[in-house]
């Protein structure tokens, strides 16, 4: 049985720690957050609670980390410095230079080292990548109202990094220039970002990300020469649309327009992707494969920094 501690009973902490607890293959064996409060996350009386990771880390075969991003690089540092397996929250540090010492030192180790882009264990994303050929544009739309917690990273690193990261997967290209536009609303950092991307292979990605909205919408829309393809990632429903006959009719007093075309729903098993997201890590653990991906991981964050120092944050 594999035992799995998690450092950070905050948020995305709270539900690492649910999650891992139902896990057939690995056992929930500590916590460790400064606030005690936070420990009323986990109930069970066989789970070490404690304020300071060191008091248990050698009792662990990995960690799963969701403190502040801040913190991400010292944290990871030191379990990997202590042979432990990590799952890291995105994002993943707060500087590239942070990020490769820390694959630098899990490779050496031989250690897994994941970075918490839950989204590429949708089930609708895993589909999606099975059936897409060759994408002209790519929207991504990541929105909803704004939640205090997370008000030290901009909208950029808090969101539009998981839209990043699966685009840059799914057009496989380098990417040839980018603009980027965003403002503040609720923070001194920024709220609200536009973000056009060019790669070398003719792809153009357009994504908004907002966390001044009213809405909470998360999609990504596909468009091919002879398919649309609309990908919910709430609900983790994928639809396609492709292109029949069109014509134009012309009446003494209007233009009518009309598009025949066949929409298909996708089949998707649905499952939690964060739980998917551990077993993953859990897997790896216990088999040695699949324990670091560095060039995807780094390049999202690449751009994402790139990004981010456009908007005049860096």
């Amino acid at each position: 049985m594999i035992k799995i501690g998690v450092i950070g009973l905050g948020h995305m902490g709270g539900y690492h720690a649910s999650v891992t607890s139902t896990l057939q293959n690995a056992q929930l064996h500590a916590i460790a957050d400064p606030t005690e409060k936070n420990w009323q996350k986990v109930k069970a009386a066989t789970v070490i609670k404690t304020k300071d990771f060191n008091d248990w880390i050698d009792l662990v075969d990995g960690v799963i980390i969701a403190v502040p991003t801040a913190a991400h690089y010292e944290v990871a540092k030191e379990c990997l410095r202590r042979g432990k397996h990590v799952l890291l929250e995105k994002p993943f540090t707060s500087t590239v230079d942070q990020a490769q010492e820390l694959v630098d030192l899990a490779m050496a180790n031989n250690r897994a080292l994941h970075v918490g882009h839950v989204e590429r264990f949708n089930g609708a994303v895993q589909e999606l990548k099975k059936i897409i050929a060759n994408p002209t544009l790519i929207e991504c739309h990541r929105m909803g109202p704004f939640a205090p917690r997370v008000q030290t990273d901009s909208v950029v690193l808090d969101l539009m990094i998981h839209d990043i990261d699966l685009v840059l997967n799914i057009i496989n290209s380098p990417v040839k220039g980018f603009s980027a536009h965003g403002t503040k609303i609720h923070s001194q950092s920024c709220d609200v970002a536009v973000v056009q991307i060019e790669f070398a292979n003719g792809t153009l990605a357009s994504i908004t990300s907002s966390r001044a909205s009213q809405i909470k919408k998360r999609t990504m829309e596909v468009h091919q020469p002879t398919e649309y393809m609309l990908l919910d990632f709430t609900t983790q429903d994928l639809t396609i649309q492709r292109h029949g006959n069109s014509s134009v009719q012309v009446g003494a007093d209007q233009l009518k327009y009309r598009q025949e075309a066949r929409i298909e729903r996708v089949f998707v098993y649905k499952d939690n992707p964060l739980k998917l997201e551990v077993e993953h890590f859990v897997n790896a653990i216990k088999t040695g494969d699949n324990l670091i991906t560095p060039e995807q991981d780094l390049t999202a964050l690449q751009l994402t920094f790139a990004i981010e120092k456009e908007l005049g944050l860096r």
